[in-house]
């Protein structure tokens, strides 16, 4: 029985891959899953991405593939709940933020969260956002333009006009 070929980048490929995709992969878990979880679906989604290699050089979205593979990732885990106070806030460059903001958060539905965060906390366009999600850019505006309305009404904010 003949074995099979698995490629392999080299370290310093693998190393450049990483230092290009990790950033908006682990915005996008963090933003989806919270710090803690978010984080270790980024290093799970970067391990399968070492040992899949050849699996991945074809695909033309890796960061969504992989944002894929971390969200199969948490399935493992068990999840908590989204925080984003303390150490965590300053990680993600999270100003001083309304205390009622992340449980009205944690309530939005995970697309609704992703889009609001990688939107207006990460400084995602809404492009990004749909090709991360593998949606239309006006599912995301949909998204963003629901889970707003909510925040506003769990926040009990009211247009000044």
């Amino acid at each position: 029985m003949m074995g099979v070929s698995i490629t392999r980048p080299s370290r310093a490929e693998f190393s450049a891959f990483v230092r290009t995709v990790e950033p908006k992969l682990l915005d996008a878990l963090v933003a989806t899953y919270g710090p803690v979880d978010g984080r270790e679906a980024t290093v799970d989604a970067l391990s399968w991405a070492w040992e899949n290699w050849d699996r991945l050089i074809d695909v033309s979205n890796k960061v969504g593939y992989l944002y894929r593979v971390g969200q199969s990732a948490t399935r493992r885990f068990v999840v908590r709940d989204l925080r984003l106070t303390g150490s965590h806030a300053a990680d993600l460059h999270v100003p001083d933020v309304e205390p009622g903001l992340v449980p009205a958060l944690g309530a939005l539905s995970d697309q609704q969260r992703t889009a609001v965060l990688l939107v207006h906390a990460f400084d995602w366009s809404q492009t990004e956002v749909a090709a991360l999600l593998e949606v239309t850019p006006s599912t995301v505006r949909e998204h963003l333009r629901r889970a707003l309305e909510r925040l506003r009404g769990n926040l009990e904010v009211h247009d000044a006009h």
